[in-house]
């Protein structure tokens, strides 16, 4: 007897399988992406008007202009400016904005024959307060601008969609130019837009400048209000003919000087790029290039100074060992005392005796004795100095005998107390006697 057999499982349709209808799936969503147009947005991206981006608000497409029309371009990534008459530095929208040492060497070289492109913005307000202008309210170009050769030039109307205008629609909106104070060395207008002012109930057109052409001393300067005026996206619409004004601007600036300026150097520097020094590299740059700052340097010195000399020391210092010395005044009482209690009469003679001799002989400026002579050369030195005594004042000789029998013979101190009074008459007997032969 056999078992029975299973029964068959319903074999699925084939647009319920996953293994089959995902990857078709996956195909069919990478086939729309890669046929469908895409249309790049203008206004997105990196919004410096720089020459190194390629991007809708770049300018590399005008820095590819210049040099396909004979300029020079270069870009310039340090803060070095080179002053030759045959540069024009072109300054465009800064996104870093300029110190006012930058801004007045810039125009120098422009005064020393140089050219200066000067796109206005947010980092040029120092150009903005030496010129004398400012960016004023905004206008439409309504018609565009040619060379005078409608011939040659050829403008499609219709770019397929590859691209969106910076501007809807068949008008392009600029920034205008403001006087702030009477022009000074104003040459031409190179664009100019309508401006719709509406005063009451009444409203008019006039035409404002967005680009101004400037004589400086030796030099040019074009000042442009709008940075769309070269970005890669207005420059390759020919429809408003952006680039032919950027193409007069360049072409102004290289005109009316003994040297023909041809190179164009786009400061990139100021765009965000280049090396720059760090932290440390910008405090020195900041002590050392900037009158504050040196002030600031030295004060520090003086503080580093005056902190090490107050700051505590590893080994203390030492004052220098002084002996002092007794007076031979405050030994007196001492010997008295001593002479005293051992009969020393001679010896106490002895020593006033020779202190009477020093004083005297010092005042008569006699002959002394010999420095380091021994005690008899004393003793006799001592003997002659009363024998000199009693000869020149013979009324001296009780008070020399009493001292000759002191300095021989022990005294008792009755008749040593008498040793005191004798030395001060004597003394002062001689000293008048010096007087009077004086």
């Amino acid at each position: 007897m056999t078992s029975p057999s299973a029964p068959e499982r319903p074999v699925a349709p084939w647009y319920v399988r996953p293994r089959l209808v995902l990857p078709a799936i996956s195909a069919l969503v990478i086939a729309v992406a890669l046929v469908t147009p895409t249309t790049v947005g203008s206004r997105s991206g990196d919004a410096r008007l720089s020459s190194l981006s390629s991007a809708p608000l770049g300018a590399q497409l005008f820095h590819e202009l210049s040099q396909r029309l004979g300029w020079q371009p270069e870009r310039r990534m340090n803060n070095v400016l080179e002053r030759h008459p045959s540069v024009i530095h072109a300054v465009m929208d800064p996104a870093i904005p300029l110190r006012a040492t930058e801004t007045h060497e810039l125009l120098e070289h422009v005064r020393e024959g140089g050219g200066l492109l000067l796109v206005l913005g947010g980092g040029s307000s120092a150009f903005e307060d030496s010129l004398g202008i400012a960016r004023g309210s905004s206008g439409l170009i309504a018609d565009r601008v040619d060379s005078g050769k409608q011939d040659d030039l050829y403008c499609p109307e219709d770019d397929g969609g590859r691209f969106a205008a910076l501007w809807p629609g068949a008008t392009a909106s600029l920034w205008t130019i403001e006087w702030r104070r009477p022009a000074r060395g104003f040459v031409d207008t190179l664009l100019t837009v309508k401006e719709t002012v509406r005063e009451r109930r009444t409203s008019f057109e006039r035409d404002n400048p967005a680009m101004l052409a400037l004589a400086l001393g030796a030099g040019r300067i074009v000042v442009a209000s709008d940075p769309d005026i070269f970005r890669t996206d207005a420059v390759r619409d020919c429809r408003f003919g952006l680039g032919i004004a950027a193409v007069r601007a360049l072409e102004f600036l290289s005109a009316g000087g003994e040297t023909p300026r041809r190179r164009l150097v786009f400061d990139e520097y100021h765009q965000g790029h280049g090396a720059r020094p760090g932290s440390l590299g910008a405090v020195a740059a900041y002590l050392r290039g900037t009158p504050s700052g040196r002030l600031l340097f030295q004060l520090s010195i003086a503080g580093l100074i005056m902190l090490a000399a107050l700051a505590p020391r590893i080994v203390a210092p030492q004052d220098p060992g002084r002996l002092e010395r007794r007076s031979p005044l405050e030994q007196v009482d001492a010997l008295a005392r001593a002479y005293a209690q051992v009969g020393a009469t001679r010896t106490s003679t002895r020593r006033l005796v020779r202190g009477l001799r020093r004083r005297v002989e010092r005042a008569q400026r006699a002959e002394r004795a010999p420095a380091g002579s021994h005690a008899g050369a004393h003793i006799d030195a001592d003997d002659r100095f009363l024998d000199r005594i009693e000869a020149l004042v013979p009324s001296l000789h009780t008070d020399v005998a009493l001292l000759r029998r002191a300095l021989s013979t022990p005294l008792p101190v009755a008749q040593f107390a008498a040793i005191g009074p004798a030395l001060l008459r004597v003394e002062s007997t001689l000293m008048r006697s010096n007087k009077k032969r004086s």
